[in-house]
């Protein structure tokens, strides 16, 4: 043990059976991860879809990479002009709902050494032979920070810790005062950047005392759970299931109308709302499926912290807030 010796002590913190990525090199974000690979491969031009969060194009922007917009198909493939991409470019594609990796892993194939997969809802994903990708921890248990990045050329050993560290949402919503948490939850958000920190050493310890076997259990079992309850009402294409080896994000609900954000997160079901910026876009218009999916496209949780009974109050709510 490192540190001075005697005193009171600190957090403790079960050590478990390690971390699940073991082999690649950790930041602080998401965004971090992918800044710090098209630093690495500067390429001359990104393809990026249309349907992604913000902080994807602002890492972009802060690595100076230009980059062109691509559509969407029903089953969240990539729609391409011809000979794309092109030599010196490359192609980032997103893992939606943690449910497009056989996807991801063709157009690696195809695509040797020009395809960046952003895994941020895909946290199970161990990199892809020939590309790189990047995932979060944040968006699958309650750590403050942390992502890690594969491929090659990748080494964070020479990037300082991130210098701070907040987890006061975490401990909040914990102690059980939600409204407060979710203040805190968004000041959190604010301070996310694309700075090239190494993950925080509080999140290196709590992700080494996760079960994660039975997280990626709960998560498919809890996906089976709402198919049942809501699969002849989604308007999702079938072809969207989990495959042997998926572990969903969430279980993507798409309905035939707008959902009422507000009534629903009234009723205590905060189903996030992905993503509102995509539809704000310059050229939202030439992307009508895109913007479409920004009303419609709810993301039901089906994470290790719930069971049944939470599964069908959720089922419950959705089906009252929506009047079906």
């Amino acid at each position: 043990m490192k540190g001075p010796i005697g005193g009171f002590f600190e957090l403790e913190i079960g050590t478990g059976r390690g971390p699940y990525h073991t082999t690649a090199p950790s930041l602080h974000s998401g965004r971090a991860c992918l800044r710090w690979i098209l630093e690495s491969v500067r390429p001359a031009r990104a393809w990026v879809p249309f349907y992604i969060c913000d902080a994807a194009l602002e890492a972009c922007q802060v690595a100076g990479v230009a980059f062109e917009f691509y559509p969407i198909d029903e089953i969240f493939d990539p729609i391409l002009p011809a000979g794309t991409p092109a030599a010196g470019e490359c192609l980032l594609y997103v893992n939606y709902f943690g449910l497009k990796t056989a996807t991801a892993e063709s157009l690696v194939t195809d695509h040797p050494g020009r395809v960046i997969v952003d895994d941020t809802q895909a946290f199970f994903g161990r990199g892809y032979a020939g590309g790189w990708s990047f995932n979060s921890a944040r968006k699958f248990f309650g750590v403050p920070d942390g992502a890690y990045a594969y491929g090659p050329g990748l080494s964070a050993n020479e990037y300082p810790r991130v210098p701070e560290v907040h987890y006061d949402h975490l401990v909040t919503r914990l102690l059980g005062r939600q409204r407060l948490a979710y203040e805190q939850y968004l000041q959190n958000e604010a301070r996310v950047t694309a700075d090239l920190w190494r993950m925080s050493i509080l999140s290196e310890r709590l992700l080494a005392g996760i079960e994660y076997e039975a997280v990626r259990e709960r998560r498919r079992l809890n996906f089976t759970a709402l198919q049942e309850t809501f699969g002849r009402r989604n308007c999702l294409n079938s072809r969207l299931m989990p495959d042997t080896t998926d572990v969903p994000y969430c279980y993507p609900l798409l309905s035939r109308e707008p959902v009422p954000w507000s009534t629903l997160w009234s009723r205590d079901a905060f189903v996030p709302r992905l993503w509102p910026d995509v539809a704000e876009r310059t050229r939202a218009g030439a992307f009508a499926r895109e913007s479409l999916l920004t009303e419609r496209m709810m993301p039901l949780p089906v994470d290790h912290r719930y069971g049944v009974e939470d599964l069908d109050r959720l089922g419950r709510i959705v089906c009252e807030v929506m009047g079906w």
